[in-house]
């Protein structure tokens, strides 16, 4: 599955943003959240992600918006179910490494 990637350096920091390519440049909206995948933050490369998994130790953030990229981060050990968000049916989830 090909996934968006944008990569952000800033200071000692590494945010590594991912997205469902269809989901880039949306909005969902709920009575609790705002989720905006705006091409700023999430706008990038188009890559497999299995190389998007690659990068998840050397970053300080870890920012994964859709459904399916954060189903195989819940499978593949780096998410826990119980710390996902859902707005509107679309998943997000973050992972810290600090």
């Amino acid at each position: 599955m090909n996934v968006i990637l944008n990569i952000i350096r800033e200071n000692q920091y590494t945010f590594v943003n991912l997205c469902e390519k269809e989901l880039l440049g949306k909005e969902f909206k709920d009575d609790k959240a705002i989720l905006s995948i705006n091409k700023e933050f999430y706008g990038g490369e188009e890559v497999d992600l299995e190389y998007a998994f690659t990068l998840f130790n050397e970053a300080t953030v870890v920012s994964i918006v859709g459904n399916n990229i954060v189903d195989e981060a819940i499978k593949r050990g780096y998410v826990h179910k119980n710390s996902v968000l859902e707005v509107k049916g679309v998943k997000f989830a973050q992972v810290y490494n600090l």
